[in-house]
């Protein structure tokens, strides 16, 4: 991915509630993760699987704590 597309990518994933900290092209942080992507080694699906399946461990973990509270 290009400095552009992942530019491009930050609103997006705003408005799903997903914030991404970037650095040039380096993603920094992923909500409240920290992160150390280089965004030049993803195509822009690839990284958008990244950046959800980290949101998908929060979720799973949620819902591990709400169901054994």
């Amino acid at each position: 991915m290009t400095e552009e597309e992942l530019i491009a990518l930050k609103p997006l994933l705003a408005a799903y509630n997903v914030e991404l900290v970037t650095k040039g092209t380096m993603v920094t942080r992923v909500n409240d993760h920290e992160a150390q992507l280089d965004a030049t080694g993803y195509m822009p699906e690839q990284l958008i699987k990244v950046v959800l399946e980290i949101i998908a461990a929060d979720l799973r973990a949620a819902l591990f704590k709400q169901m054994h509270a």
